[in-house]
């Protein structure tokens, strides 16, 4: 990465989490509610059998309100765990009581989780500090998602974010991995196909 990428996603970075932290505690959970149901309305929620999410920190987007959602309607739910630098294993959550401490103070499926194969995903829910209207992606910068979402085979990605923290336009390097759609609490994006 030259370093002309770097200080356009240090400051896309620093937007983003500067944005995410400006929206008021009282109102985290109200639109997290709000884009959870704009989540389980899209059609490639409505048709998947597994589906992939995260453990949010303190200012991301909460999805477990998605998650339990799918849940109750079967859908088998997986989650990453950190299994070493830069990359991540997926494994079957029931029970958000089952997550423990992992690195980073996130949560994550204990070791004993059975896994999921990424080829096995058919909708991914990822997070990301800084959006655009064109599905690009600016993560935290540790490449974790850009690598897990290479080697999904057919999953559907979906970002999700608050709308404080979509942009006019994102930096995006040929590595780095754009989502298919993008859900905020009020509205939803869809990358144009080639």
């Amino acid at each position: 990465m030259n370093r002309e990428h770097a200080e356009a996603k240090h400051a896309a970075r620093s937007n983003g989490r500067a944005a995410r932290q400006e929206i008021p505690a009282g109102e985290r959970q109200a639109r997290a509610s709000a884009a959870a149901g704009r989540v389980l309305g899209l059609p490639e929620i409505a048709a998947a059998r597994t589906v992939l999410a995260y453990s949010a920190t303190r200012e991301e987007i909460e999805p477990a309100p998605v998650l339990a959602a799918l849940r109750r309607r079967g859908v088998i739910v997986a989650l990453p765990r950190v299994s070493g630098p830069g990359q991540l294993t997926l494994h079957r959550v029931d029970d958000a009581a089952d997550l423990v401490e992992g690195p980073f103070g996130l949560l994550e499926p204990a070791e004993g989780a059975p896994a999921v194969a990424p080829a096995d995903v058919d909708v991914a829910i990822v997070p990301g500090v800084a959006f655009d209207g064109a599905c690009r992606r600016v993560g935290h910068g540790g490449g974790y998602y850009d690598r897990l979402l290479g080697a999904m085979t057919h999953a559907v990605t979906v970002g999700l974010a608050f709308d404080e923290q979509v942009f006019s336009e994102v930096p995006s390097e040929p590595h780095d991995m754009c989502v298919d759609v993008l859900v905020t609490p009020t509205r939803t994006f869809r990358r144009a196909r080639p």
